[in-house]
C-alpha cells in the first residue's frame, strides 16, 4: 500500500467481493482433461495429444504445436479447433501445402514479422517454415539427421531443437536442446551458433562459446534485443545480450525449488516455454512445479497461478486453479495468457493479476485510476473511506475494456479525503 496526500492507494485485484488478495482467474479454453486424441471441432469437445508450444496471431487465433499428433492445430476466434497443417498422427518430414505436409513431434512455434510461422520440428531435427496460407518448407537441417553443423539450409544440423523466437529483423533463434546450444538463423537461412559449446553441458556464464547450458527449452526476446532462455536442467533463466554475453538472470544454477522473490535468489523446477509481455515482464511455464511464474522487468519473481507441487486440472480464481506440467505459453492480443497444459491435454486461459495505480490530477481532489486489463472484460471500480469502513461503493458503472490499459476519474469533493480503491473483474 502506498499513500498520496489526498488518497490511500490499494494495489489489489479482487474478484469475489471482499477478497483482499491480488489474484488470477483461470478457465479452460479447449480440450478434455486427461483425454488425449485428435478430435477437431468445438473447443469443449476437441482433444489434443501433448500440446507443446503455442502462439497467437494479431487477430486472436491460436496455433499449437500438437506434438504427439505431429501437426499444427488452430483454435479460431470462433472457438473451433482445426488442423492447420500436417497429417494427423502420421509422423514424417514431407513439405507441402496444408494437410499434405508431415512433421515429427513439433515442439516449438513462433510467428515472424511477415506473418510466417516457424516450427522446431523436434523429431526431424529440422526447422520448418509455414506461410500464412499453410505452405510448409524445410528451412534448415536435414530430416532424420541429428548433429551439429553450422551452414546454410540443408547443410546445417540440429539435435532435438525446441523453443524458437523470431526477431524484428527476421532472425530466428532456436534452443538446440540436444546440442546444449542456442543457435540463430539469418533471414537468408544461414545457421550460426550464438552461445554454448556443442554437446558440452554445464552452467557457466560468459561470452558465446564459453557459456554452457543444460537442456535449454524456451526462448523469448525482450524489447532491448536480449534473448531469455529457460535452461531447464539447470533450473534457471539465462540472458544473452545482443553481443552474445550469457548471464544467469533468475534462479540458482543446479538448485530446483519454488521460492519467489529476487531473481537471483528465486528457484525454479524444469522451466519450459517463455512468453514476454509488452512491458518486458517474462512469464515462465515452471513445469516441474506445475505453476506459471512471472519475472517482472525489475527482476522480481512471483507465482501468478497454480500451486507449487500440486498438480491438477481445476479452473478457478485466487490461486485455486491447478496445472499438470504446463509447457507452452503465449500472450494473447487481449492481454490474457494462454497456457498449453501438456499433461492435462488442455489449453487454458489465465487472466493475470494486475496493479491498480492512481494519481491526483489537480488541487480540487480529482483522482485518476488506471490499470492493465484484458480487452472485452468488464471491470467495476469501488471505493470506501478507510480500510475499516464497512462495504464498498461503486464508482460509476462497470467499464468494458477496449484497450490493454483502462483509466477512470473520481471527483473527490473534499481534497483532504482519504479513499481506498479497488477494481473487481466482473463476469
Amino acid at each position: 500500500m502506498k499513500y498520496h496526500p489526498a488518497v490511500t492507494i490499494l494495489f489489489a485485484l479482487m474478484v469475489p467481493v471482499g477478497s483482499l488478495c491480488a489474484q488470477d482467474s483461470v478457465t479452460t479454453l479447449a480440450g478434455q482433461v486427461l483425454v488425449n486424441g485428435n478430435t477437431n471441432g468445438p473447443a469443449a469437445t476437441a482433444t489434443f495429444n501433448d500440446p507443446a508450444a503455442l502462439v497467437a496471431d494479431a487477430a486472436g487465433n491460436f496455433y499449437i504445436a500438437d506434438s504427439q499428433n505431429h501437426v499444427i492445430r488452430k483454435i479460431g476466434t470462433n472457438g473451433i479447433v482445426s488442423t492447420f497443417v500436417g497429417q494427423m498422427a502420421t509422423p514424417g518430414s514431407q513439405d507441402g501445402s496444408g494437410l499434405q505436409a508431415q512433421f515429427d513431434t513439433p515442439c516449438g512455434i513462433a510467428i515472424g514479422p511477415g506473418g510466417d510461422f516457424y516450427i522446431s520440428d523436434t523429431g526431424n531435427h529440422t526447422l520448418r517454415k509455414i506461410t500464412p496460407t499453410g505452405v510448409v518448407t524445410t528451412m534448415a537441417g536435414r530430416p532424420g539427421e541429428s548433429g551439429f553443423t553450422n551452414g546454410t539450409g540443408g547443410a546445417a544440423r540440429f539435435n532435438s531443437p525446441l523453443g524458437i523466437a523470431v526477431g524484428a529483423n527476421g532472425t530466428v533463434y532456436v534452443a538446440d536442446s540436444g546440442n546444449q546450444l542456442i543457435r540463430e538463423i539469418s533471414a537468408a537461412g544461414t545457421v550460426t551458433t550464438l552461445a554454448g559449446s556443442p554437446e558440452n553441458w554445464g552452467r557457466d556464464d560468459g561470452m558465446g562459446s564459453a557459456a554452457r547450458f543444460n537442456g535449454p527449452v524456451g526462448v523469448a526476446l525482450d524489447h532491448q534485443g536480449n534473448l531469455l532462455v529457460s535452461d531447464s536442467w539447470n533450473h534457471t533463466i539465462r540472458k544473452i545480450t545482443p553481443e552474445g554475453i550469457v548471464s544467469t538472470w533468475a534462479g540458482r544454477p543446479g538448485v530446483d525449488g519454488q521460492a519467489d522473490g529476487a531473481a537471483t535468489s528465486a528457484t525454479f523446477c524444469k522451466p519450459a516455454e517463455l512468453a514476454m509481455d509488452r512491458s518486458d515482464n517474462l512469464f515462465v511455464a515452471d513445469s516441474g512445479n506445475h505453476v506459471i511464474r512471472k519475472i517482472s522487468n525489475t527482476g522480481r519473481v512471483s507465482t501468478v497461478t497454480g500451486r507449487a507441487g500440486a498438480s491438477g486440472a481445476a479452473d478457478g480464481n485466487n490461486g485455486t486453479a491447478r496445472f499438470f506440467n504446463p509447457y507452452g505459453l503465449a500472450v494473447a492480443p487481449d492481454g490474457s495468457l494462454i497456457v498449453a497444459d501438456a499433461y492435462n491435454e488442455l489449453l487454458r486461459v489465465v487472466l493475470l493479476p494486475f496493479a491498480l495505480t492512481i494519481a491526483k490530477t489537480n488541487a480540487s481532489g480529482r483522482v485518476e485510476l488506471f490499470w492493465d486489463c484484458a480487452i472485452d472484460r468488464n471491470y467495476q471500480v469501488q471505493y470506501k473511506d478507510s480500510l475499516d469502513s464497512p462495504g464498498w461503493t461503486d464508482l460509476g458503472a462497470p467499464i468494458k475494456a477496449v484497450s490493454l490499459t483502462v483509466s477512470t476519474m473520481d471527483e473527490v469533493a473534499d481534497p483532504t479525503t482519504l479513499r481506498v480503491y479497488r477494481v473487481i473483474r466482473k463476469p
